[in-house]
């Protein structure tokens, strides 16, 4: 879970005769507006440079322009939530290491040179980014396993908040290398992370943005609060025989089947459809499960798959 407020307050001054006030934090610099104002009260039209800071500006401007002054007010309040929920399954033989990756593949520069004909030969190599996970269980007495557990998360980061976007790509990742003793089917909580960011910038005119009160016309604020929460879970299933290896197949496909219904909104003579079609599910043995199948069996002989 990633959530995200922010807060921007700011105003700016400018004189004709005497300069002007101006802060980067704002979105909107009163030199941009007070250019595009004054052409607009010439011939009627809008400036492109006036034109381009309103599009790229987000939230409330107010502007007041008499005499010799003008005065811009900003004002901006966003929040962001992001509830990211990814629940993989994987299935593997006892002391077997299973691997699961989900994600995409990122191009990253890795190198650049100009030819002799001025062309640019770039280096590139592929980063998999999403989630990796690695985990090798160890059944022991008493239903006990053992887990040795790698996982992964890692994204790109977003350009507005990389600091060498000049040498590339930069990516978030999270890792978690532990081992952990658990029993069949019970969860065990594998690790947490709170990350709590808070970040407040000030742009003012020296002396006068310190005056209490009256101090805010000549200061610009902008807070901004980030929160991320990352929790892993785990719980293994010892899968003894073949009928327990259908139910648990048939479960995934079960609740697959019910998101996928419940989301598209179907009729009720479709979702039966689909309930008869799981009840041929099991019945079809493909490869991989007849080989899951007969190592179990070979288990259970106490010979070797």
């Amino acid at each position: 879970m990633q959530d995200a407020d922010g807060l921007n307050l700011g105003i700016q001054w400018a004189n004709k005769n005497a300069g002007m006030t101006q802060f980067t934090n704002s979105g909107l610099p009163i030199s941009t507006a007070i250019a595009g104002a004054n052409q607009y009260n010439k011939d009627g039209t809008i400036s492109s440079s006036l034109a381009s800071a309103l599009g790229s500006f987000n939230g409330i401007a107010a502007g007041f322009y008499q005499g010799n002054w003008a005065m811009l007010l900003t004002a901006l309040s966003s929040s962001t939530k992001n509830d990211i929920l990814a629940t993989p399954s994987i299935v593997t033989l006892d002391n077997m290491q299973a691997t699961f990756n989900v994600g995409q593949e990122v191009p990253v520069l890795t190198g650049s040179q100009t030819t002799s004909g001025d062309n640019i030969f770039n280096t590139v190599e592929r980063k998999t980014v999403g989630i990796k996970l690695k985990v090798k269980p160890q059944i022991n007495e008493g239903d006990a396993v053992l887990l040795e557990i790698e996982q992964e998360v890692s994204s790109v980061a977003d350009s507005a908040s990389s600091t060498s976007s000049d040498l590339g790509a930069t990516f978030n990742t999270r890792t978690v290398n532990n081992a952990v003793l658990v029993g069949s089917g019970e969860t065990v909580v594998v690790g947490g992370l709170l990350d709590k960011t808070v970040t407040d910038t000030a742009d003012k005119v020296p002396l006068l943005g310190d005056i209490p009160v009256i101090g805010a016309l000549f200061r610009s604020d902008s807070k901004k609060v980030s929160k991320r929460n990352l929790m892993l879970f785990i719980r293994p299933t010892i899968i003894r025989d073949r009928d327990e290896y259908r139910q648990a197949s048939s479960g995934q496909y079960t609740a697959f089947n019910n998101a996928q219904t419940k989301q598209r909104g179907k009729e009720s003579s479709e979702a039966s459809l689909s309930n008869d079609l799981l009840h041929i599910y099991p019945q079809q043995e493909t490869q991989a499960f007849r080989q899951v199948s007969a190592a179990i069996d070979a288990f259970n002989l106490g010979g070797r798959p």
